[in-house]
């Protein structure tokens, strides 16, 4: 039985790679690329980011066109927690990462959310719990279990480092979008919401 579910992960973890790296652009013509290196998100929007931002924040991110994001419910397809110091920790397909922010921010569209409880104690814990996971390595999670501390996705890294945002209406897989509807306020709306 176990044999079965490795094989069926390995599947899926082969599956969402191949795919979120697909870019489908329908319009004028229908095309697909495999990657993207042009991104709606510039220079100049990365300041208003970086004039903003504060540690403890969370970014949430999303790429235009990738096959990914068409699986994924909602506006945005990534999320990571800010550390501070130019450091955005997050968790892609190569497991945990601890990224400098102008990387994390090649995108299309970005967005900050603020934990509306700002108490000190709150931020550092959260962003020493992300260090952590740092160091523990955790692998990117392809059944989007929140059950399994062995593994985490994108949105569970976040939730975890804060424990738990009061989220109203929660999916079972919490998706981006759900950090909208917690305890969390919109600093920096992005570029589709102005």
């Amino acid at each position: 039985m176990q044999f079965i579910k490795n094989i069926f992960y390995a599947i899926k973890k082969w599956f969402i790679n191949l795919f979120g790296g697909i870019v489908v652009y329908p319009y004028p013509m229908f095309f697909i690329f495999y990657g993207s290196v042009h991104y709606k998100f510039k220079g100049h929007h990365q300041r208003e980011v970086l004039d903003l931002i504060e540690p403890g924040d969370i970014l949430l991110r999303t790429y235009d066109n990738y096959l990914s994001s068409f699986f994924i419910p909602g506006d945005w397809s990534h999320a990571g927690l800010y550390a501070g110091d130019n450091r955005v920790i997050h968790v892609g397909g190569e497991g945990i990462l601890d990224e400098d922010i102008l990387t994390f921010m090649r995108a299309d569209n970005i967005a900050i959310l603020r934990v509306s409880d700002r108490v000190e104690g709150r931020i550092t814990t959260a962003i020493q719990r992300a260090h952590k996971l740092v160091e523990m390595d955790i692998d990117y999670d392809y059944d989007f279990d929140k059950k399994d501390p062995s593994k985490m996705y994108c949105t569970e890294l976040v939730d975890y480092c804060y424990g738990g945002l009061n989220y109203s209406n929660p999916h079972k897989i919490l998706y981006p979008d759900d950090l909208l509807k917690s305890e969390c306020k919109l600093v920096y709306p992005g570029l589709n919401f102005k």
